[in-house]
């Protein structure tokens, strides 16, 4: 029995003859060269797979990455992920070319072998889940991003009792340090959040060991490389959690890419790489420089890139495909997009209610009590594969607002966008099939998010929201 840390949220783990690989990011960047593995995966660590079986957590293309997952086209090997209400995942690993795969419904387990694996997924719209992985010799709850908590999460400790090993996220994922209300130093995203919902996490969880996870990754790109600072790394996390005095029965356990634990020989940790931590300026420029043919091509791709009309047209039938009743809140409002970085800058008014957007000119964007900066290979890209929220997760985009009456629209207006990338809109009969369906089996879920909506009514941040249904003191 063994496993082994591959990359960022990747893990292969091994019984016997058999080997599951969970979240291949194995090779190159994602979100438009922004995010980077950090440290950079050792080629061997990558020549050294030869799974039976891929899990796929979710579609975000940190987990999702689809240059990684074509390394493995031509083989017969299986695919698994889980039954969302939509079947973007699955249909786009149909259209990948891939033919062997296995969806799983939740709390469904399923055999690798001697590997048994059962996901548990999580979230209204954007369906992430998590991966309990049992062999006869140990179990681990692999949390991944997956902010699972309350009854789901009692569901599993009830179903799986004590887990050898927990993983789970520690650092920002979304688009919320992005964001900033002109002349107000408010704090939009709160970055100890991260450490504290860790912390909470695996003392509601208590495995033997909590391995910090899924937030090992790198920006890059010229435009994000000062954000690299609020990345809440491993060892920082370790050392602010010891400060406050430690996980309550679980031993923290930093893994990075190439570190490893087996039955008969324990960690196997290359305490080496700390280095990237200790000195992370210095190895920072020295990852980019060495990538600098790959972002130097990018670079010039981007600078010739080009707003078109069907663009735009396709953007508005996207918000067309929202229906009035949602977008009932942004009447008379409208926000402005700048386009930035291309062939030539431009300029969008963009109106949701009457799902239009025009192209203006730049007193209008610099009037406006909304404005998103958005380069221009990002907003194409997005639009034409409808992933406008990924666009986000970048961390390449700006979000300046006048007031926060106009930070209330957008993220309304976000949050629909995000339905349209997730197919919840346009509203399809087979949709609202599934999501009941799934639900079915997913009810406790519906639990926690009452008890969210209450929080949040007596006006608690979302963030502190989960910590505090983590700490099981509703």
């Amino acid at each position: 029995m063994s496993f082994e840390i591959i990359s960022h949220a990747s893990v292969s783990i091994k019984y016997k003859s058999d080997e599951l690989l969970i979240d291949p990011w194995l090779v190159g960047s994602c979100y438009w060269r922004s995010w980077w593995n950090y440290p950079p995966v050792n080629n061997d660590v990558i020549d050294n797979l030869m799974p039976k079986a891929i899990y796929i957590t979710h579609v975000h293309w940190d987990h999702w990455h689809g240059p990684s997952l074509k390394r493995f086209l031509g083989s017969d090997i299986e695919i698994i992920t889980h039954d969302e209400p939509n079947k973007r995942s699955y249909r786009d690993l149909k259209q990948f070319g891939f033919k062997n795969i296995k969806v799983l419904k939740h709390g469904e387990s399923y055999n690798i072998g001697s590997i048994k694996i059962t996901p548990y997924q999580f979230g209204l719209f954007l369906n992430d889940s998590a991966l309990v992985v049992e062999t006869p010799e140990f179990k681990l709850l692999n949390a991944n991003d997956c902010k699972i908590a309350g009854a789901s999460l009692e569901q599993i400790k009830k179903i799986h009792g004590k887990f050898d090993f927990a993983m789970r996220s520690h650092s920002s994922a979304n688009d919320r340090v992005c964001y900033s209300i002109q002349g107000s130093d408010l704090v939009l995203d709160n970055p100890s959040h991260y450490t504290e919902a860790f912390r909470l996490f695996m003392d509601n969880v208590k495995p033997k060991y909590a391995i910090p996870f899924a937030s090992n990754h790198c920006h890059l790109h010229k435009d994000v490389f000062e954000t690299n600072d609020i990345i809440n790394d491993p060892f920082k996390l370790k050392n602010d959690i010891s400060e406050t005095g430690g996980l309550k029965e679980s031993q923290l356990k930093v893994m990075l890419s190439g570190d490893s634990w087996s039955k008969s020989g324990g960690f196997l940790i290359n305490n080496e790489n700390e280095k990237y931590f200790i000195e992370k300026d210095t190895h920072l420029k020295q990852y980019q420089t060495d990538v600098q043919e790959s972002l130097g091509k990018y670079y010039k791709l981007e600078s010739n890139t080009r707003l078109n009309s069907r663009t735009i047209k396709l953007f508005n039938q996207q918000l067309a495909s929202i229906p009035n009743l949602a977008k009932r809140n942004l009447k008379n409002w409208e926000f402005a997009i700048n386009i930035t970085g291309g062939k030539k800058e431009y300029y969008l008014k963009v109106n949701p209610c009457l799902s239009k957007s025009e192209i203006v000119n730049k007193e209008y964007f610099d009037s406006s009590g909304a404005k998103i900066v958005i380069p221009a290979d990002i907003f194409n890209s997005a639009v034409n594969q409808n992933m406008f929220h990924h666009s986000g997760i970048s961390k390449r985009n700006k979000y300046i607002f006048k007031d926060e009456f106009h930070l209330k629209k957008w993220e309304i207006m976000n949050g629909l966008l995000e339905k349209v990338e997730l197919e919840v809109f346009p509203v399809k009969t087979s949709y609202v099939k599934n999501i009941i369906l799934n639900y079915i089996r997913r009810w406790r879920e519906i639990y926690v998010y009452f008890q969210a909506f209450i929080l949040t009514r007596k006006g608690m941040k979302i963030y502190d929201v989960e910590e505090k249904i983590l700490s099981k003191n509703i």
